[in-house]
């Protein structure tokens, strides 16, 4: 798993949040309705509205200008807007889609018997045998060798990142109304979070044991990073959110594959074969994670649009950063952001990515079609998203001109995974 490494600054926001009056009770002894439910018994659209004084700005028009923000609303302010999804209307949402979730979620995980294993696509020494094992490993190294610095960077970066499993785990299991609540529960919400980490867990063995075989990868180093990684966490805006959960993992799951897939034709084209093919099988298993996300939030959208366009918003309001970005390896205090102007550099993964990783999603939901069932504050968040790739795409024709004219020269900073050996990076 990935997230975005974009160095763009997150945009102001339009209007003022509802808030729900249910927002200071405990949602928590909410409980999941029956899986017995049908999705016949799920209306349409939701209504949960406003009960502020704001509610009267639903009836603005989509012609009227929207004056941003000029007061910046504060931590509090922010966790009551993302609370009222917690509200027990909002879970029955999720509770009602369980069934639809067994038949359209869980078909994207292929069964254990059928997936590809770390051992498919590596050199094994109990099938090879001690000289074919040794014979194999000189190959692997010799192609690796082909493999530049700037790129070794990033790979190492994506498999610390996809190696902290464990806290990525934690999040679904922190969505109210879909989590594991026992660990082990039978329903789809529950067996889709377990499948989901079972074929992740794969992604960094396979890329931790390419590494460790190449020998040019300190691998000291890099387990410290990850010991260090999981330690530190990952903070994620409305955490407990499912609406807002899933966004996140939608947007983050086509970071993943264009990362690994962009490596993957990196390292082929400098010859190493059997790396580009591990990425390539990791991008494979990133695109169905990525296809079942979209559809839970597409179906988010189908039956709550108001709700999901608005959380929607409010993830792109605050940014979708890289779970990783509290990435640590005891001596680079910029240890990120130096991987980020890596990744950036090598066309791994850009700025212009996350844009079209937005394009992408709006136009999967829909969201420019969105009318009916929309409050004035799912139209300010319709029109704040929908605007938003043209925003992002004015800044980065600014900051290319503004480096151009600065004629920034690349600064060489040394990366501990691979021993110190400098990579020359532009520092944004």
């Amino acid at each position: 798993m990935m997230m975005a490494t974009t160095p763009l600054l997150a945009m102001p926001g339009h209007g003022v949040p509802c808030e729900s009056a249910n927002t200071k009770q405990n949602y928590y002894s909410f409980k999941l309705a029956s899986s017995a439910r049908t999705r016949d018994a799920l209306p349409r659209i939701i209504n949960w509205r406003c009960r502020s004084s704001h509610s009267s700005r639903g009836a603005m028009t989509m012609a009227a200008p929207v004056p941003p923000v000029l007061k910046r609303r504060g931590k509090q302010d922010e966790e009551e807007e993302w609370m009222g999804y917690l509200a027990p209307e909002k879970l029955e949402v999720l509770a009602h889609l369980e069934p639809w979730a067994e038949a359209h979620v869980l078909p994207l995980l292929k069964p254990a018997e059928e997936a590809w294993q770390p051992s498919d696509l590596l050199p094994d020494p109990a099938a090879l045998g001690d000289e074919g094992f040794h014979a194999a490993c000189r190959e692997l190294r010799a192609r690796a060798a082909g493999v530049p610095d700037a790129h070794l960077v990033c790979l190492v970066g994506n498999m610390i990142t996809e190696e902290a499993l464990p806290t990525y785990q934690s999040v679904p299991n922190r969505f109210e109304a879909v989590r594991d609540l026992t660990g082990a529960d039978a329903t789809a919400w529950a067996r889709w979070i377990r499948g989901w980490s079972a074929e992740e867990n794969r992604h960094g063995d396979a890329l931790s044991r390419y590494m460790y075989l190449s020998g040019r990868v300190d691998m000291r180093q890099v387990d410290r990073t990850v010991h260090l990684l999981i330690a530190s966490g990952m903070a994620m805006n409305a955490a407990r959110s499912p609406y807002h959960g899933f966004i996140y993992v939608a947007f983050q799951e086509r970071a993943t594959a264009i990362s690994h897939g962009n490596t993957a034709r990196h390292v082929g084209a400098h010859g190493d074969h059997v790396l580009a093919r591990v990425c390539g099988a990791i991008m494979a298993d990133e695109k169905r994670h990525e296809a079942a996300y979209t559809r839970i939030v597409g179906k988010l959208f189908e039956v709550d649009p108001d709700a999901a366009v608005r959380a929607l918003g409010y993830m792109m309001r605050r940014r979708i950063t890289m779970p990783a970005a509290l990435m640590a390896d005891g001596r680079d205090a910029d240890l990120y952001a130096h991987y980020a102007a890596a990744a950036q550099q090598t066309g791994v993964y850009t700025a212009s990515d996350y844009r079209g990783i937005l394009e992408h999603l709006i136009r999967q939901w829909r969201v420019e079609d969105l009318a009916a069932g929309l409050s004035g504050e799912g139209r300010r968040a319709r029109d704040y998203v929908c605007g938003l790739p043209r925003k992002i795409r004015t800044m980065e024709e600014k900051a290319h001109d503004r480096a151009a004219q600065a004629q920034k020269k690349p600064t060489s900073v040394p990366f501990s995974w691979i021993f110190d050996r400098p990579v020359s990076v532009v520092i944004p």
